[in-house]
Protein backbone atom coordinates (compact mmCIF):
# COMPACT_ATOMS: atom_id res chain seq x y z
CA UNK A 1 0.00 0.00 0.00
CA UNK A 2 2.39 2.17 0.84
CA UNK A 3 4.55 1.50 -2.38
CA UNK A 4 1.40 2.61 -4.06
CA UNK A 5 1.18 5.64 -2.31
CA UNK A 6 4.36 6.27 -3.21
CA UNK A 7 4.08 5.93 -6.97
CA UNK A 8 0.81 7.79 -6.71
CA UNK A 9 3.03 11.18 -5.18
CA UNK A 10 5.40 10.67 -7.79
CA UNK A 11 3.18 10.62 -10.74
CA UNK A 12 1.58 13.14 -9.19
CA UNK A 13 4.73 15.44 -8.89
CA UNK A 14 5.59 14.25 -12.40
CA UNK A 15 2.75 15.70 -13.74
CA UNK A 16 2.46 19.02 -11.67
CA UNK A 17 6.44 19.54 -12.72
CA UNK A 18 5.59 18.82 -16.55
CA UNK A 19 2.67 21.31 -16.36
CA UNK A 20 4.69 23.71 -15.05
CA UNK A 21 7.44 22.95 -17.12
CA UNK A 22 5.04 23.42 -20.34
CA UNK A 23 3.61 26.36 -18.59
CA UNK A 24 6.84 28.26 -18.20
CA UNK A 25 7.42 27.02 -22.01
CA UNK A 26 4.30 28.85 -23.05
CA UNK A 27 5.39 32.29 -21.51
CA UNK A 28 8.49 32.39 -22.92
CA UNK A 29 7.23 31.65 -26.36
CA UNK A 30 4.57 34.63 -25.26
CA UNK A 31 7.25 36.80 -23.80
CA UNK A 32 9.54 36.70 -27.11
CA UNK A 33 6.39 37.39 -29.67
CA UNK A 34 5.87 40.14 -27.48
CA UNK A 35 9.56 41.56 -27.25
CA UNK A 36 10.20 41.03 -31.17
CA UNK A 37 7.00 43.30 -31.76
CA UNK A 38 8.12 45.86 -29.02
CA UNK A 39 11.42 46.05 -30.70
CA UNK A 40 9.80 46.54 -34.31
CA UNK A 41 7.64 49.32 -32.94
CA UNK A 42 10.35 51.18 -31.51
CA UNK A 43 12.48 50.98 -34.68
CA UNK A 44 14.74 48.81 -33.48
CA UNK A 45 14.78 46.07 -36.29
CA UNK A 46 18.07 44.32 -35.75
CA UNK A 47 16.73 43.16 -32.31
CA UNK A 48 13.53 42.01 -33.42
CA UNK A 49 14.87 40.15 -36.20
CA UNK A 50 17.09 38.03 -33.60
CA UNK A 51 13.84 38.14 -31.07
CA UNK A 52 12.18 36.45 -34.41
CA UNK A 53 14.48 34.14 -35.35
CA UNK A 54 14.17 32.43 -31.96
CA UNK A 55 10.84 31.95 -32.23
CA UNK A 56 8.55 29.15 -34.02
CA UNK A 57 4.94 30.05 -34.02
CA UNK A 58 2.40 27.41 -32.08
CA UNK A 59 -0.77 28.13 -33.42
CA UNK A 60 -2.29 30.55 -36.36
CA UNK A 61 -2.26 33.65 -34.08
CA UNK A 62 1.34 33.23 -33.41
CA UNK A 63 2.00 33.05 -37.23
CA UNK A 64 -0.79 36.02 -37.87
CA UNK A 65 1.79 38.28 -35.79
CA UNK A 66 4.80 37.09 -36.61
CA UNK A 67 4.19 37.84 -40.33
CA UNK A 68 2.74 41.24 -39.48
CA UNK A 69 6.15 42.09 -37.53
CA UNK A 70 7.90 40.69 -40.82
CA UNK A 71 6.14 42.79 -42.93
CA UNK A 72 6.96 45.85 -40.64
CA UNK A 73 10.50 45.71 -41.11
CA UNK A 74 10.69 44.78 -44.62
CA UNK A 75 8.84 47.69 -44.92
CA UNK A 76 11.34 49.63 -43.05
CA UNK A 77 14.22 48.11 -44.62
CA UNK A 78 12.15 49.77 -48.28
CA UNK A 79 11.84 45.95 -49.46
CA UNK A 80 7.93 46.94 -50.23
CA UNK A 81 8.09 43.42 -52.42
CA UNK A 82 9.03 40.82 -49.65
CA UNK A 83 6.65 43.32 -47.18
CA UNK A 84 3.77 43.11 -49.47
CA UNK A 85 4.12 38.78 -49.27
CA UNK A 86 3.75 38.84 -45.42
CA UNK A 87 1.22 41.17 -45.05
CA UNK A 88 -0.69 39.46 -47.84
CA UNK A 89 -0.23 36.01 -45.51
CA UNK A 90 -1.62 37.79 -42.66
CA UNK A 91 -4.21 38.74 -44.76
CA UNK A 92 -5.08 35.16 -45.90
CA UNK A 93 -4.95 34.27 -41.96
CA UNK A 94 -7.57 36.86 -41.04
CA UNK A 95 -9.58 39.30 -43.72
CA UNK A 96 -10.62 42.22 -40.93
CA UNK A 97 -7.03 43.14 -39.74
CA UNK A 98 -6.16 46.14 -40.04
CA UNK A 99 -2.41 46.15 -39.42
CA UNK A 100 -2.50 43.49 -42.48
CA UNK A 101 -4.69 45.65 -44.70
CA UNK A 102 -2.99 48.96 -44.29
CA UNK A 103 0.63 46.95 -44.57
CA UNK A 104 -0.44 45.77 -47.59
CA UNK A 105 -1.78 49.35 -48.92
CA UNK A 106 1.56 50.76 -47.83
CA UNK A 107 3.51 48.10 -49.09
CA UNK A 108 1.46 48.24 -52.65
CA UNK A 109 2.12 51.94 -53.05
CA UNK A 110 6.06 51.76 -52.20
CA UNK A 111 6.04 49.86 -55.32
CA UNK A 112 3.76 51.96 -57.26
CA UNK A 113 1.26 49.39 -58.00
CA UNK A 114 -1.58 52.11 -57.15
CA UNK A 115 -4.44 50.39 -58.32
CA UNK A 116 -4.04 47.85 -55.90
CA UNK A 117 -3.31 50.02 -53.00
CA UNK A 118 -6.47 51.42 -53.76
CA UNK A 119 -8.30 48.24 -53.31
CA UNK A 120 -6.53 47.44 -49.80
CA UNK A 121 -7.36 50.76 -48.71
CA UNK A 122 -11.26 50.59 -49.33
CA UNK A 123 -11.05 47.42 -46.78
CA UNK A 124 -8.56 49.42 -44.57
CA UNK A 125 -11.60 52.16 -44.21
CA UNK A 126 -14.39 49.44 -43.58
CA UNK A 127 -12.54 47.85 -41.25
CA UNK A 128 -11.37 51.18 -39.42
CA UNK A 129 -13.70 53.87 -39.68
CA UNK A 130 -12.45 56.77 -38.91
CA UNK A 131 -8.64 55.85 -39.13
CA UNK A 132 -6.45 58.34 -40.96
CA UNK A 133 -4.07 56.28 -42.50
CA UNK A 134 -6.17 55.51 -45.10
CA UNK A 135 -6.49 58.98 -46.06
CA UNK A 136 -2.79 59.70 -45.53
CA UNK A 137 -1.90 57.08 -48.18
CA UNK A 138 -4.31 58.46 -50.72
CA UNK A 139 -2.67 62.02 -50.66
CA UNK A 140 0.56 60.27 -50.55
CA UNK A 141 0.07 58.15 -53.83
CA UNK A 142 -1.53 61.95 -54.81
CA UNK A 143 1.79 63.26 -54.39
CA UNK A 144 3.77 60.81 -55.88
CA UNK A 145 1.81 61.26 -59.37
CA UNK A 146 2.17 64.80 -58.95
CA UNK A 147 -1.56 65.78 -58.10
CA UNK A 148 -0.58 68.45 -55.39
CA UNK A 149 -3.45 69.87 -54.84
CA UNK A 150 -5.50 66.94 -54.61
CA UNK A 151 -3.06 65.66 -51.52
CA UNK A 152 -3.24 68.82 -49.58
CA UNK A 153 -6.92 68.86 -50.18
CA UNK A 154 -7.11 65.83 -48.54
CA UNK A 155 -5.21 66.68 -45.60
CA UNK A 156 -6.47 70.18 -44.76
CA UNK A 157 -10.32 68.37 -44.73
CA UNK A 158 -8.88 65.72 -42.50
CA UNK A 159 -7.54 68.22 -40.08
CA UNK A 160 -10.45 70.46 -40.64
CA UNK A 161 -12.90 67.88 -39.48
CA UNK A 162 -10.89 66.50 -36.34
CA UNK A 163 -8.30 69.43 -35.07
CA UNK A 164 -8.14 67.87 -31.48
CA UNK A 165 -7.20 64.32 -32.49
CA UNK A 166 -4.10 63.16 -31.97
CA UNK A 167 -3.91 60.62 -34.36
CA UNK A 168 -4.68 63.03 -37.10
CA UNK A 169 -2.02 65.37 -35.63
CA UNK A 170 0.64 62.55 -35.82
CA UNK A 171 -1.01 61.82 -39.29
CA UNK A 172 -0.42 65.22 -40.54
CA UNK A 173 2.93 65.79 -39.32
CA UNK A 174 4.00 62.49 -41.48
CA UNK A 175 1.89 63.87 -44.50
CA UNK A 176 4.17 67.65 -44.05
CA UNK A 177 7.32 65.66 -43.57
CA UNK A 178 7.30 63.37 -46.45
CA UNK A 179 6.12 66.44 -48.46
CA UNK A 180 9.72 67.44 -48.09
CA UNK A 181 9.07 70.31 -45.28
CA UNK A 182 10.14 69.03 -42.48
CA UNK A 183 10.15 72.73 -40.92
CA UNK A 184 6.11 72.63 -40.94
CA UNK A 185 5.87 68.84 -40.01
CA UNK A 186 7.82 69.53 -36.65
CA UNK A 187 5.73 73.12 -36.08
CA UNK A 188 2.36 71.60 -36.48
CA UNK A 189 3.43 69.10 -33.47
CA UNK A 190 4.52 71.47 -31.42
CA UNK A 191 1.62 73.61 -31.75
CA UNK A 192 -0.72 70.08 -31.13
CA UNK A 193 1.12 69.42 -27.99
CA UNK A 194 1.39 73.13 -26.46
CA UNK A 195 -2.72 72.60 -27.01
CA UNK A 196 -3.46 69.15 -26.13
CA UNK A 197 -0.20 68.26 -23.50
CA UNK A 198 -2.42 64.77 -22.37
CA UNK A 199 -2.19 63.53 -26.20
CA UNK A 200 1.14 61.13 -25.53
CA UNK A 201 0.54 59.73 -29.49
CA UNK A 202 1.56 63.42 -30.58
CA UNK A 203 3.96 63.60 -28.00
CA UNK A 204 5.95 60.47 -29.07
CA UNK A 205 5.55 61.06 -32.67
CA UNK A 206 7.60 64.99 -32.19
CA UNK A 207 10.08 62.86 -30.18
CA UNK A 208 11.24 60.84 -33.40
CA UNK A 209 11.14 64.49 -35.49
CA UNK A 210 12.94 66.34 -33.04
CA UNK A 211 15.64 63.52 -32.94
CA UNK A 212 15.55 62.85 -36.54
CA UNK A 213 16.09 66.17 -37.45
CA UNK A 214 18.99 66.94 -34.75
CA UNK A 215 17.61 68.24 -31.71
CA UNK A 216 18.48 64.71 -29.60
CA UNK A 217 17.51 66.72 -26.18
CA UNK A 218 14.16 67.93 -27.16
CA UNK A 219 13.55 64.50 -28.51
CA UNK A 220 14.49 62.24 -25.92
CA UNK A 221 12.03 64.84 -23.57
CA UNK A 222 9.32 64.26 -25.60
CA UNK A 223 9.37 60.68 -25.71
CA UNK A 224 10.01 60.53 -21.67
CA UNK A 225 7.07 62.66 -21.69
CA UNK A 226 4.95 60.39 -23.99
CA UNK A 227 6.15 57.65 -21.83
CA UNK A 228 4.88 59.25 -18.35
CA UNK A 229 1.14 59.91 -20.11
CA UNK A 230 1.21 56.07 -21.39
CA UNK A 231 1.89 55.00 -18.35
CA UNK A 232 -1.26 57.22 -16.39
CA UNK A 233 -3.08 55.61 -19.04
CA UNK A 234 -2.34 51.98 -18.36
CA UNK A 235 -0.83 51.16 -21.92
CA UNK A 236 1.62 48.98 -20.88
CA UNK A 237 2.91 48.44 -24.10
CA UNK A 238 3.07 51.61 -25.32
CA UNK A 239 5.68 52.29 -22.33
CA UNK A 240 7.52 49.42 -23.20
CA UNK A 241 7.64 50.81 -27.26
CA UNK A 242 9.18 53.77 -25.85
CA UNK A 243 11.43 52.61 -23.44
CA UNK A 244 12.43 50.81 -25.78
CA UNK A 245 13.33 52.97 -28.12
CA UNK A 246 14.62 55.13 -25.12
CA UNK A 247 17.17 52.19 -24.39
CA UNK A 248 18.41 52.31 -27.65
CA UNK A 249 18.19 56.27 -28.01
CA UNK A 250 18.73 57.47 -24.92
CA UNK A 251 22.33 57.93 -24.20
CA UNK A 252 23.43 59.63 -21.23
CA UNK A 253 19.45 60.41 -20.10
CA UNK A 254 18.11 58.06 -17.89
CA UNK A 255 15.29 56.18 -19.58
CA UNK A 256 12.18 54.94 -17.51
CA UNK A 257 13.57 51.45 -17.94
CA UNK A 258 16.91 49.64 -18.30
CA UNK A 259 15.11 47.15 -20.76
CA UNK A 260 10.92 47.13 -21.58
CA UNK A 261 9.67 44.71 -18.96
CA UNK A 262 8.78 41.51 -19.46
CA UNK A 263 4.61 41.14 -19.54
CA UNK A 264 3.06 37.69 -18.80
CA UNK A 265 -0.34 38.03 -20.39
CA UNK A 266 -0.23 36.86 -23.96
CA UNK A 267 -0.87 38.72 -26.80
CA UNK A 268 -4.11 39.82 -28.00
CA UNK A 269 -4.85 40.75 -31.48
CA UNK A 270 -5.86 44.35 -31.96
CA UNK A 271 -9.57 43.86 -33.22
CA UNK A 272 -11.16 47.02 -34.75
CA UNK A 273 -14.94 47.18 -34.16
CA UNK A 274 -17.13 46.49 -36.97
CA UNK A 275 -20.50 46.34 -38.37
CA UNK A 276 -22.41 42.76 -37.85
CA UNK A 277 -23.11 41.08 -41.56
CA UNK A 278 -24.63 38.32 -42.63
CA UNK A 279 -22.45 35.73 -44.49
CA UNK A 280 -19.97 37.36 -45.61
CA UNK A 281 -18.98 36.38 -48.78
CA UNK A 282 -14.76 35.45 -48.62
CA UNK A 283 -12.51 38.10 -49.32
CA UNK A 284 -9.99 37.27 -51.65
CA UNK A 285 -6.78 39.63 -51.78
CA UNK A 286 -6.23 42.66 -54.70
CA UNK A 287 -4.83 40.95 -58.33
CA UNK A 288 -1.71 41.14 -57.95
CA UNK A 289 -0.03 43.90 -60.37
CA UNK A 290 3.75 43.54 -60.36
CA UNK A 291 5.56 40.56 -59.76
CA UNK A 292 6.32 39.86 -56.28
CA UNK A 293 9.34 38.08 -54.46
CA UNK A 294 9.08 34.94 -52.65
CA UNK A 295 8.97 34.95 -48.78
CA UNK A 296 11.91 35.85 -48.09
CA UNK A 297 13.99 34.56 -44.87
CA UNK A 298 14.05 37.36 -41.98
CA UNK A 299 17.33 39.45 -42.99
CA UNK A 300 21.04 38.64 -41.55
CA UNK A 301 21.87 40.41 -38.66
CA UNK A 302 24.36 42.74 -40.73
CA UNK A 303 24.49 46.43 -39.11
CA UNK A 304 24.53 48.37 -42.35
CA UNK A 305 21.23 45.77 -43.33
CA UNK A 306 19.00 47.67 -40.61
CA UNK A 307 20.19 51.32 -41.34
CA UNK A 308 17.91 53.91 -43.64
CA UNK A 309 18.75 53.61 -46.76
CA UNK A 310 21.11 56.87 -47.22
CA UNK A 311 23.42 54.89 -44.68
CA UNK A 312 22.94 51.85 -46.62
CA UNK A 313 25.06 52.97 -49.53
CA UNK A 314 28.73 50.79 -49.61
CA UNK A 315 30.58 54.07 -49.00
CA UNK A 316 32.87 54.34 -45.85
CA UNK A 317 31.37 55.01 -42.34
CA UNK A 318 30.91 58.64 -41.60
CA UNK A 319 31.15 60.32 -45.04
CA UNK A 320 28.28 63.00 -46.52
CA UNK A 321 26.67 61.37 -48.92
CA UNK A 322 24.97 63.53 -51.68
CA UNK A 323 23.96 62.63 -55.17
CA UNK A 324 21.28 63.39 -57.72
CA UNK A 325 19.12 61.40 -60.01
CA UNK A 326 19.26 59.42 -63.14
CA UNK A 327 17.46 56.25 -65.40
CA UNK A 328 18.90 52.65 -66.95
CA UNK A 329 19.63 52.99 -70.27
CA UNK A 330 21.95 50.59 -72.32
CA UNK A 331 19.98 47.36 -72.11
CA UNK A 332 20.51 47.85 -68.14
CA UNK A 333 24.57 48.20 -67.90
CA UNK A 334 24.15 52.17 -67.99
CA UNK A 335 22.71 54.80 -65.90
CA UNK A 336 22.83 58.43 -67.37
CA UNK A 337 22.62 61.59 -65.03
CA UNK A 338 23.92 64.98 -64.84
CA UNK A 339 27.68 65.65 -64.55
CA UNK A 340 27.52 68.02 -61.52
CA UNK A 341 25.95 64.93 -59.64
CA UNK A 342 29.06 63.31 -59.42
CA UNK A 343 31.64 65.84 -59.97
CA UNK A 344 34.75 65.43 -57.55
CA UNK A 345 32.91 62.14 -56.00
CA UNK A 346 35.10 59.12 -54.79
CA UNK A 347 32.92 56.13 -55.28
CA UNK A 348 29.54 55.96 -56.74
CA UNK A 349 26.43 53.34 -56.68
CA UNK A 350 22.65 53.36 -57.72
CA UNK A 351 19.53 52.65 -55.62
CA UNK A 352 16.40 51.85 -57.60
CA UNK A 353 13.18 52.39 -56.82
CA UNK A 354 12.21 48.58 -56.11
CA UNK A 355 15.47 48.44 -53.76
CA UNK A 356 18.51 47.45 -55.73
CA UNK A 357 21.51 48.98 -55.08
CA UNK A 358 24.59 48.46 -57.01
CA UNK A 359 28.17 49.88 -57.43
CA UNK A 360 29.12 52.04 -60.18
CA UNK A 361 31.84 54.10 -62.06
CA UNK A 362 32.00 56.97 -64.38
CA UNK A 363 33.10 55.99 -68.35
CA UNK A 364 31.53 59.40 -69.94
CA UNK A 365 31.66 63.15 -68.50
CA UNK A 366 30.41 65.97 -71.56
CA UNK A 367 32.52 68.64 -71.64
CA UNK A 368 30.02 70.64 -73.41
CA UNK A 369 26.44 69.56 -71.63
CA UNK A 370 25.83 68.61 -67.87
CA UNK A 371 26.10 65.03 -68.74
CA UNK A 372 27.27 62.17 -67.46
CA UNK A 373 27.55 57.90 -68.21
CA UNK A 374 28.14 55.51 -65.57
CA UNK A 375 28.32 51.73 -65.95
CA UNK A 376 27.04 49.23 -63.00
CA UNK A 377 29.58 46.96 -61.37
CA UNK A 378 26.26 44.42 -62.05
CA UNK A 379 23.78 44.93 -64.85
CA UNK A 380 20.17 45.19 -64.56
CA UNK A 381 17.59 43.43 -66.43
CA UNK A 382 17.23 44.28 -69.99
CA UNK A 383 13.65 44.90 -69.27
CA UNK A 384 14.18 47.85 -66.28
CA UNK A 385 16.51 49.82 -69.17
CA UNK A 386 14.52 52.88 -71.11
CA UNK A 387 14.04 51.12 -74.73
CA UNK A 388 16.59 52.08 -77.17
CA UNK A 389 13.59 53.98 -79.21
CA UNK A 390 11.96 55.46 -76.45
CA UNK A 391 13.26 58.60 -76.60
CA UNK A 392 11.24 61.85 -78.53
CA UNK A 393 11.97 65.36 -79.38
CA UNK A 394 10.25 67.96 -76.87
CA UNK A 395 7.19 70.03 -78.41
CA UNK A 396 6.04 73.36 -76.68
CA UNK A 397 2.72 72.94 -75.26
CA UNK A 398 2.81 68.68 -74.51
CA UNK A 399 2.51 67.93 -71.16
CA UNK A 400 5.17 66.10 -69.46
CA UNK A 401 6.67 64.97 -66.15
CA UNK A 402 9.79 64.82 -64.30
CA UNK A 403 10.81 61.71 -62.31
CA UNK A 404 12.83 61.41 -59.86
CA UNK A 405 14.18 61.60 -55.83
CA UNK A 406 13.98 64.88 -54.52
CA UNK A 407 15.80 65.92 -51.62
CA UNK A 408 16.25 61.76 -51.43
CA UNK A 409 19.99 62.35 -48.91
CA UNK A 410 17.51 64.77 -46.78
CA UNK A 411 14.58 63.28 -46.44
CA UNK A 412 15.65 59.35 -46.62
CA UNK A 413 12.81 58.32 -48.81
CA UNK A 414 12.99 55.60 -51.13
CA UNK A 415 10.75 56.39 -53.55
CA UNK A 416 10.71 58.50 -56.67
CA UNK A 417 8.11 61.43 -57.62
CA UNK A 418 6.19 62.36 -60.29
CA UNK A 419 5.56 66.63 -61.02
CA UNK A 420 3.31 67.45 -63.48
CA UNK A 421 4.10 70.34 -66.57
CA UNK A 422 4.47 71.23 -69.95
CA UNK A 423 7.05 72.02 -72.19
CA UNK A 424 7.25 76.11 -72.16
CA UNK A 425 10.11 77.02 -74.79
CA UNK A 426 12.18 74.97 -77.32
CA UNK A 427 15.48 76.62 -76.31
CA UNK A 428 16.92 77.57 -72.65
CA UNK A 429 18.40 79.85 -70.82
CA UNK A 430 19.68 82.82 -73.56
CA UNK A 431 18.10 80.86 -76.30
CA UNK A 432 20.47 78.03 -75.76
CA UNK A 433 19.87 75.40 -78.28
CA UNK A 434 21.09 72.66 -76.26
CA UNK A 435 17.99 72.63 -73.41
CA UNK A 436 14.43 73.63 -73.00
CA UNK A 437 12.44 74.84 -70.40
CA UNK A 438 9.20 73.18 -68.73
CA UNK A 439 6.88 74.37 -66.11
CA UNK A 440 7.18 70.72 -64.09
CA UNK A 441 8.18 71.16 -60.36
CA UNK A 442 12.05 70.59 -59.76
CA UNK A 443 13.80 70.32 -56.38
CA UNK A 444 17.31 69.51 -55.18
CA UNK A 445 18.11 65.93 -56.10
CA UNK A 446 15.73 65.73 -59.76
CA UNK A 447 19.27 66.29 -61.18
CA UNK A 448 20.46 64.11 -63.66
CA UNK A 449 16.20 62.32 -63.23
CA UNK A 450 14.42 61.85 -66.74
CA UNK A 451 11.56 63.77 -68.40
CA UNK A 452 9.06 61.71 -69.89
CA UNK A 453 6.09 62.71 -72.30
CA UNK A 454 2.91 61.11 -71.07
CA UNK A 455 3.27 57.93 -73.81
CA UNK A 456 6.48 56.94 -71.78
CA UNK A 457 9.43 58.48 -73.91
CA UNK A 458 12.31 60.41 -72.94
CA UNK A 459 12.10 63.82 -73.97
CA UNK A 460 14.80 65.31 -71.81
CA UNK A 461 17.82 65.03 -68.68
CA UNK A 462 16.28 67.44 -65.70
CA UNK A 463 19.62 70.03 -65.08
CA UNK A 464 17.95 72.69 -62.95
CA UNK A 465 15.67 75.67 -62.34
CA UNK A 466 16.97 79.80 -61.79
CA UNK A 467 18.40 80.85 -59.23
CA UNK A 468 15.13 82.78 -58.01
CA UNK A 469 16.44 84.75 -55.29
CA UNK A 470 19.22 86.00 -57.41
CA UNK A 471 16.98 87.04 -59.65
CA UNK A 472 14.66 88.48 -57.19
CA UNK A 473 17.53 90.25 -55.31
CA UNK A 474 19.19 91.75 -58.62
CA UNK A 475 15.75 92.54 -60.57
CA UNK A 476 13.57 92.94 -58.18
CA UNK A 477 10.62 90.02 -59.31
CA UNK A 478 10.90 86.14 -58.57
CA UNK A 479 10.06 83.44 -61.50
CA UNK A 480 7.73 80.90 -60.93
CA UNK A 481 7.78 77.57 -62.74
CA UNK A 482 10.96 77.92 -64.98
CA UNK A 483 13.12 74.74 -65.24
CA UNK A 484 15.18 73.18 -67.52
CA UNK A 485 15.90 70.31 -69.16
CA UNK A 486 19.09 68.86 -71.93
CA UNK A 487 17.39 67.69 -75.03
CA UNK A 488 17.92 63.64 -75.67
CA UNK A 489 19.77 64.28 -78.69
CA UNK A 490 22.65 65.59 -76.79
CA UNK A 491 23.07 61.99 -75.33
CA UNK A 492 26.49 59.97 -76.11
CA UNK A 493 26.57 57.50 -78.49
CA UNK A 494 27.56 55.01 -76.24
CA UNK A 495 24.29 54.67 -74.70
CA UNK A 496 23.63 52.73 -77.36
CA UNK A 497 19.85 55.22 -78.02
CA UNK A 498 18.23 55.92 -81.21
CA UNK A 499 16.93 59.77 -81.29
CA UNK A 500 15.78 59.29 -84.90
CA UNK A 501 13.25 56.90 -84.71
CA UNK A 502 9.75 57.22 -86.47
CA UNK A 503 8.27 54.76 -84.09
CA UNK A 504 8.50 55.99 -80.33
CA UNK A 505 5.77 55.16 -77.74
CA UNK A 506 3.04 56.57 -79.07
CA UNK A 507 0.03 55.29 -76.55
CA UNK A 508 -0.32 57.88 -73.86
CA UNK A 509 -0.82 56.72 -70.33
CA UNK A 510 -2.40 58.25 -66.80
CA UNK A 511 0.53 59.52 -64.48
CA UNK A 512 -0.30 56.65 -62.18
CA UNK A 513 0.37 53.79 -65.04
CA UNK A 514 3.39 56.07 -65.88
CA UNK A 515 4.97 55.93 -62.53
CA UNK A 516 4.26 52.18 -62.76
CA UNK A 517 6.11 51.78 -65.61
CA UNK A 518 9.00 53.78 -64.80
CA UNK A 519 9.43 52.96 -60.90
CA UNK A 520 12.42 50.41 -61.90
CA UNK A 521 13.76 52.30 -64.45
CA UNK A 522 14.60 56.00 -62.51
CA UNK A 523 17.20 55.74 -59.78
CA UNK A 524 19.18 58.00 -57.12
CA UNK A 525 22.68 58.07 -58.14
CA UNK A 526 24.86 58.77 -54.65
CA UNK A 527 28.48 59.39 -54.67
CA UNK A 528 30.53 61.37 -51.54
CA UNK A 529 33.93 63.44 -52.02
Amino acid sequence: MKTIWLWLNISFLAITVFAQTAHAAENKQVDTLRQARVMAEAGRYKDAVALLKTFEPQDRDEELTTNLIAGKIYLALDRSASALEYYEKAFEQDIENFEAVIGAATASTKLGNFKQARQYLGMASDIANGSSEPILINALISLRTGNVKDANALMQNLTKLQPDSPEVAVTNAKFLSQSGDNVAALRSLQVFVERNPSAAESKEYLGDLEFLFGNKNNGLRQKQAAYRLYDSQGNTFKCDVVAAWLEGNGSGIEAPHTQPPSVKEPIQRQEVPVEPVIEKAPVKPPEKQVKQAKVNSLPSANDKEFAPPLLRFPFPDGVTITGGSGFIVDGGRKIVTNRHVIDGGKEFAIRTGLGEMIKAKVIYVSKSDDLAVLELDKPLPSDRSIPANAYSKPRVGRNVVVMGYPLWYILGQGSPSLTNGMVSKRTGLGDDQGTFQVTAKVNKGNSGGPVFDMAGNVVGITVGKLDTKKIQDEEGFMPEDVNFAIHVDRLPKLINASFDSKEPNSTELTTEELYQVMLGKVVMVATYK
